[in-house]
């Protein structure tokens, strides 16, 4: 699971569950800077990049399903 100390220091995760085709488990990588709020402390929002082309958010309602590497 990643927390939000780990969000803002990381850059390389792997996923919990899901392989590639490689036996090996999915990597994402850090694109940019941890979005955090003053107003919600325990909330985070860290755009990641996946593949060539795919990006999305590790956020805390998904955090369960990556780890840092």
């Amino acid at each position: 699971m990643v927390t939000k100390a780990q969000a803002m220091t990381v850059r390389f995760f792997k996923h919990v569950k899901s392989l590639g085709f490689d036996g090996q488990p999915y990597r994402c990588r850090a694109s940019g800077a941890c979005k955090v709020w003053k107003t919600r402390p325990l909330d985070f929002k860290l755009p990641v990049k996946f593949g060539l082309y795919q990006s999305f958010y590790i956020e805390p309602s998904n955090a369960h399903e990556w780890e840092p590497e």
